[in-house]
């Protein structure tokens, strides 16, 4: 077993990282073959951060592990896997589910988080995988209470560019005005305190596509102050941004189309597909369906009788998708 303490981006704080080699060449070669590695990751949930300690429920967010598990991946990939520096990571898809909410709730004292990582090379060529993918099980204070996944494709710079140039093309010249919004929701609609952490506008209806639903114009002001990588990151929209649009998103879709009360709900699952490059300077929205509605109208509930609504979201910048997301809220009551 090997064991580093990572680097603490501002977004993580102090945090370490395991390697649990399977075959002894690790531990002299301080490389990994390229096939399936496990690993484990530990920290302290924080309690002290600008969006994090902003919060006006009393749970966890799913921000921090799949942050964590983000960059843990990205660590894994240069350290162990081979992969070049030049290579471009993007996150391909990513996903979290809340399997034990007890666990995810506040205390009064800092919890500590960790997670059991199992990371598989993708289209290995000359040793060196093209992509990485990752499944890990989420633990607090011990007790394991969820799971987390994402996908990560490396690409040649040459490659990266001639994906997101015409993206980016496609986006100016569809996105000139800014979405129009009807107001900002409350802090606590979206579950913060601190009203620079709303990201999003008042929802509109629609009733376009066969049924009712809702838009949400994104605040690309807001967004920007909200930096999930260093602070010589490439200019992105990081992915971990969706997420956290979609939690506000969901909270106040689900009170708006369920009468949730956002202080007790929580979003309990979340699963994205990226299927293009979000602008950071263009206009984005996005749009929200109730998914799985029941014949009689009645709202869904999980094993324990609680409320749960399902959702189906799609962010665009003009007239392209570029993140569609399944998604879950669930009242706590």
């Amino acid at each position: 077993m090997t064991t580093f303490t990572a680097p603490s981006p501002s977004f993580l704080g102090p945090h370490h990282l395991v390697h649990r080699p399977a075959s002894p060449e690790a531990f002299l070669l301080k490389m990994a073959a390229p096939v399936r590695q496990n690993f484990a990751f530990s920290a302290e949930l924080p309690e002290e951060h600008p969006l994090f300690g902003d919060s006006a429920a009393p749970y966890h967010d799913l921000l921090f592990p799949m942050e964590s598990l983000r960059q843990a991946m990205l660590f894994a990939a240069r350290r162990y896997f081979r992969v070049p520096g030049g290579l471009r990571p993007v996150v391909a898809s990513a996903g979290a589910t809340i399997t034990s909410l007890d666990a995810w709730r506040r205390g009064d004292t800092q919890a500590g988080i960790a997670l059991e990582l199992a990371m598989t090379p993708l289209d290995v060529a000359g040793g060196v995988p093209r992509g990485l993918e990752c499944q890990a099980a989420v633990f607090i204070d011990g007790e394991r209470c969820g799971a987390a996944s994402a996908r990560l494709v490396f690409l040649a710079q040459s490659v990266y560019d001639s994906h997101r140039v015409p993206w980016r093309r496609q986006g100016e010249a569809a996105g000139d005005g800014v979405p129009v919004s009807p107001g900002a929701p409350l802090p606590e609609q979206v579950g913060h305190e601190d009203s620079r952490n709303v990201l999003i506008g008042l929802p509109e209806r629609t009733g376009a596509d066969g049924g009712e639903g809702l838009a949400f114009a994104v605040d690309a002001g807001a967004a920007a102050e909200l930096r999930f990588d260093a602070p010589d990151a490439p200019d992105e929209m990081p992915p971990m941004l969706f997420l956290e649009v979609s939690r506000q998103v969901g909270l106040l879709a689900a009170a708006e189309l369920r009468g949730f009360v956002p202080s007790h709900a929580v979003l309990s699952r979340w699963q994205a597909t990226f299927r293009g490059f979000a602008e950071p300077g263009l206009p984005l929205r996005c749009t929200v369906r109730e998914d799985g509605r029941r014949t009689d109208g009645r709202v869904s509930r999980d094993e324990a009788g609680r409320p749960v609504i399902g959702l189906r979201l799609s962010f665009l910048q003009g007239s392209r998708v570029v993140a569609g997301i399944s998604a879950s809220v669930l009242q706590d009551c």
